[in-house]
């Protein structure tokens, strides 16, 4: 996960984590969490995420990790 690249398109779209979590349907200690890595995003989340914030191309901030290790692991 690309936390900087969220964390960009939240300022650039003029988002908080609490204004986020709100238009989530979660609260913001859970978004923090998930945010900071001690939980993960679900693909609902992750989508939910990509239309409230117009993310054109969400497995760049999503899933550009898992990525990265399965070439890693070839």
């Amino acid at each position: 996960m690309q936390i900087n690249k969220l964390k960009a398109r939240m300022i650039e779209q003029g988002y908080t984590q609490r204004r986020l979590a709100d238009s989530m349907g979660i609260t913001v200690q859970t978004l923090n969490s998930k945010i900071n890595g001690r939980s993960v995003f679900s693909l609902n989340e992750a989508i939910s995420i990509s239309k409230i914030l117009d993310i054109k191309n969400p497995e760049e901030i999503f899933f550009t990790s898992t990525s990265q290790k399965c070439n890693d692991m070839s």
